[in-house]
């Protein structure tokens, strides 16, 4: 089995279930949430931009499970509707994957109902297990082929620190019903992302994950939705931009360091009973393309970007439960 890192998508998803809309009165809260994404095959295809048809049924599978708590601390900054529901919620998490660990702690503070500020970090740990490797860094072998090498695991770490703004918005606040909501939410956020075994210009691998590099990013999404009083309670799209400010956080040249991937993707959230939820989404992305033939995705000086390559990329499902 190729298992494949988790992208921010299923994470986003999940926060989408309990904080943009959701009344918590229980200041101390735990959810677990596990996910799982299956991929199937496109080869890449050289030139500029186009669509990779689907060349095959299986490409990888991934999972993960998420432990969180969640404390909120009620902090009005007056008596208007608008400022009485401010607050701070503390945040630890845990997560576990077939070849990681990685625990992350937040801050976030909600001045307004539609603002929403974030902070956080993490730091984890990968292994090599049945050949799927959580850590590596990019080398030659004997032969001079490109390849990945296994870092050793909790002596070497995986870190991220990040801020960002949300700005989120109800329809239902200005016209009351059942049938009134369409929801909106925007994402920005600015992380940093690294190994401690990598230097400057290192290329590396998280989570079965590579071309990966140490440098400043920015992540945005955006989430259109509409919300019924039905099982199937959210239809939408959610689009997602990720990638390095700097194109020299990668060496070399003709690689584009500062490529943004883009992924746009239909989704339904269903709920099932007061404390369980599940969320479907299908994921169109795209990557990059090359002027010359390739068979893998493999950080290679000898690539010369030329464009983007959309393909579809998995079918991703997502179950959390509030205790």
């Amino acid at each position: 089995m190729k298992l494949k890192s988790f992208l921010f998508s299923l994470i986003i998803l999940g926060s989408f279930s309990f904080n943009l809309f959701a009344q918590e009165t229980n200041p101390l809260t735990f959810s677990i949430s596990t996910d799982f994404a299956y991929y199937p095959k496109s080869n890449y295809i050289a030139g500029d931009t186009h669509f990779a048809p689907l060349t095959g049924i299986y490409s990888g599978l991934e999972g993960r499970v998420n432990g969180t708590a969640d404390y909120k601390i009620n902090t009005p900054l007056g008596e208007h509707w608008l400022l009485a529901d401010a607050n701070l919620v503390l945040e630890a998490s845990l997560e576990l994957t077939p070849v990681s660990i990685k625990p992350e702690a937040s801050l976030t503070f909600t001045p307004l109902p539609f603002l929403v500020f974030s902070t956080g970090a993490s730091i984890g740990t990968g292994w090599n297990l049945a050949g799927m490797q959580g850590m590596a860094y990019l080398t030659t072998d004997a032969e001079g082929e490109l390849t990945y090498k296994d870092y050793t695991p909790f002596t070497n770490w995986f870190v991220k620190w990040y801020g960002q703004g949300t700005f989120q918005f109800d329809t239902g606040v200005l016209v009351a019903g059942d049938w009134t909501h369409v929801q909106f939410m925007y994402t920005y956020q600015i992380y940093y992302a690294g190994l401690t075994g990598a230097k400057k210009g290192d290329i590396w691998m998280w989570q079965c994950a590579g071309n990966k590099a140490n440098g400043w990013c920015n992540y945005q999404n955006i989430i259109i939705a509409y919300q019924m009083p039905l099982v199937l309670r959210r239809i939408g799209i959610l689009t997602e931009f990720n990638g390095h400010f700097s194109d020299s956080d990668y060496p070399g040249e003709g690689y584009k360091g500062s490529f943004k991937s883009i992924a746009i993707s239909p989704l339904a959230q269903f709920t099932l009973g007061e404390h369980d939820t599940l969320s479907a989404i299908l994921g169109f992305s795209s990557r990059r393309s090359y002027e010359q033939e390739h068979e893998k995705s493999i950080y290679d000086t000898t690539l010369t970007y030329a464009g983007r390559e959309w393909y579809f990329n998995r079918l991703a499902l997502s179950w959390t439960h509030t205790f």
